[in-house]
């Protein structure tokens, strides 16, 4: 009977040249995803850019004083709501009464009330037309008697621990064109405990350039103290 032997073969066959293959492979792959995943290296530019970036994002507490009826009051309450919905933060829009010395602190001024009112009524309108998203801004508004606004605004930013005061210059005409900022305005830059953000007018008013052109462009201006 003959007797049949099976011989068994190895398919993987393991050579020099292959093993120096397989490893180059290897490295060019560990290459490849080295450098796809490699974080840029840091930089002075990178590292300031970061900062500012995350100072900005930490302005979630917006305080808005509306000092007075009028197109940079709206922009102002409208950048307010767009930062705020951003971040999920909250807005708080002020209106101040000054009540004179020779008034009690709480007299009934209905002159000053019903402005007071108007300006709350009209921000807030602006206000809920920026909201947009499921991401909504908490918004409040108050009324706010004091001798003095600025120092009133500038306690109240104090109190809210605010991150930001957000408003629009009012600017005093002193002799013919000539304008200064609104000394509440600049009690305000030079007091906060927090950032101050100013939208102010151009140079020429809308009466000036004639009916039917509107306002010039506004300047931001900032001031205050990073917390």
């Amino acid at each position: 009977m003959p007797i049949l032997a099976t011989v068994t073969t190895n398919p993987l066959q393991i050579t020099f040249i292959g093993v120096v293959l397989a490893l180059v492979f290897l490295a060019s792959i560990v290459g490849v995803l080295g450098w796809m995943l490699r974080l840029p290296k840091e930089t002075e530019r990178t590292r300031t850019a970061a900062k500012a970036v995350r100072s900005v994002n930490k302005l979630t507490r917006i305080l808005v004083p509306l000092l007075s009826q009028s197109e940079a009051t709206d922009r102002i309450v409208a950048l307010a709501m767009q930062m705020a919905q951003s971040r999920g933060g909250n807005v708080e829009l002020l209106a101040v009464i000054e009540v004179p010395f020779t008034l009690p602190l709480n007299a009934r001024v209905e002159e000053d009330e019903k402005r007071a009112l108007e300006l709350l009524d009209r921000a807030e309108s602006v206000a809920r037309q920026c909201v947009t998203g499921m991401n909504k801004a908490e918004v409040n508004k108050r009324i706010l008697k004091a001798r003095d606004a600025g120092s009133a605004i500038v306690r109240e930013a104090e109190l809210q621990a605010a991150d930001l005061i957000l408003m629009a210059n009012t600017p005093v005409r002193v002799r013919g064109n000539l304008q200064q900022i609104n000394p509440t305005v600049d009690y305000i830059m030079k007091n906060a405990p927090c950032e101050v953000l100013v939208l102010s007018r151009g140079r020429a008013s809308a009466s000036q350039k004639g009916a039917g052109e509107g306002e010039t462009e506004g300047r931001a201006t900032t001031a205050g103290a990073v917390r």
